[in-house]
């Protein structure tokens, strides 16, 4: 296991559904992401990424698809090592 995250993506507005399966898709090629599901909320699909890299190289390797809106990091981290960095 590397450096792993979420990618919170928001897709343009003028996205129709052929044009969504696409981006899904073009998703899952990429090596880094084990994971992409279409959500309902405030962001539109959940990315899991696990890179042996930087986590920002995979987010802006996405980011710069012409359907991406917004993104929004969230990494994940050990429980061991949130307690050793907590006051």
């Amino acid at each position: 296991m590397g450096l792993r995250a979420y990618l919170l993506v928001d897709v343009v507005d003028n996205m129709g559904p052929a044009d969504f399966a696409k981006a899904t898709q073009e998703l899952e090629a990429i090596p880094e992401v084990d994971l992409v599901n279409p959500v309902i909320g405030s962001h539109d699909i959940v990315v899991m990424v696990d890179t042996s890299t930087t986590v920002e190289a995979v987010a802006s390797q996405i980011q710069h698809q012409g359907w991406v809106k917004n993104m929004e990091i969230l990494r994940i981290e050990s429980l061991s090592e949130r307690h050793r960095t907590s006051p």
